[in-house]
């Protein structure tokens, strides 16, 4: 069987969040660590933390500037070829491990890159020789466009799968101090009974 390393991308400037979003405390722990749990329950093998902030605890960008890609970039330099990566953001506490799950069962099936119908993230990449040149190739381009993981996606012929409808509004990425607080919102609620 395949192993999957997870990835949580938390090496981000936080500028609309005014603060290291990464650090704030989601269910009185840091939400790096939230999000790293989050990804052991969904059954990875071992996670990754991308993040100059966390000093030897994490994995410093090479090439920082080109968002989620330099860190998927300096991951996929420390990962052997033939796993397959997780890709989750630092910023979507209320992501269920079950979507993730979900998206490691159809690499299973599909053997190429994954990703739910209307979002990028999270992702799963087989890493192999045609992940590497393709995301290479998009760091040394001066078109900030190829940067983006949809366009990486699409170069790596992805497959795409419906997001199932009940969890789509749990699909909430926390990059401002507003989107912060409905997420603790919608956590607090879907906790009373």
């Amino acid at each position: 069987m395949t192993q999957t390393i997870g990835l949580v991308l938390a090496g981000g400037r936080s500028s609309r969040m005014g603060q290291d979003k990464a650090r704030l405390l989601w269910q009185n722990i840091p939400l790096f660590q939230h999000m790293q749990n989050l990804l052991y329950e969904s059954g990875v093998d071992r996670v990754l933390l991308s993040g100059a902030q966390f000093g030897n605890r994490a994995l410093a960008d090479k090439i920082p500037g080109k968002g989620p890609l330099s860190g998927i970039h300096v991951a996929i330099d420390v990962l052997p070829d033939g796993v397959n990566l997780l890709v989750v953001p630092v910023d979507m506490p209320l992501l269920p491990p079950e979507a993730c799950r979900e998206l490691v069962s159809a690499i299973a099936e599909q053997g190429r890159a994954v990703m739910f119908e209307t979002f990028s993230l999270p992702l799963v990449l087989p890493v192999n020789s045609q992940l590497r040149s393709a995301v290479n190739r998009a760091l040394s381009s001066q078109d900030h466009k190829d940067y983006s993981l949809r366009r990486l996606f699409d170069r790596l012929q992805g497959v795409t799968v419906p997001l199932p409808e009940e969890m789509v509004v749990h699909f909430q990425n926390t990059n401002t101090p507003d989107e912060w607080h409905r997420a603790q919102t919608a956590m607090s609620r879907a906790e009373q009974p």
